[in-house]
């Protein structure tokens, strides 16, 4: 059977460790899911250096990329 993983993108405009409530809803979600056998991570997309555009990766040190990676 395959292993399911699932990836929380956490959107708050509040870097880490400031609490958020975007951050405690994904905890909850991915704590509903360990509960079906899921395993899963959550990244909180202001602490990486993501820019702006429409591309996957808007060059010089974009860190989408690595995100996507996920």
């Amino acid at each position: 059977m395959a292993t399911i993983s699932a990836l929380v993108l956490n959107c708050t405009l509040k870097p880490s460790p400031a609490p958020s409530s975007a951050d405690q809803l994904g905890r909850e979600v991915l704590a509903e899911l360990a509960t079906q056998g899921v395993e899963g991570e959550m990244i909180r997309v202001v602490d990486h250096d993501v820019r702006f555009g429409v591309s996957t990766d808007e060059g010089d040190g974009d860190g989408w990329p690595a995100i996507r990676a996920n």
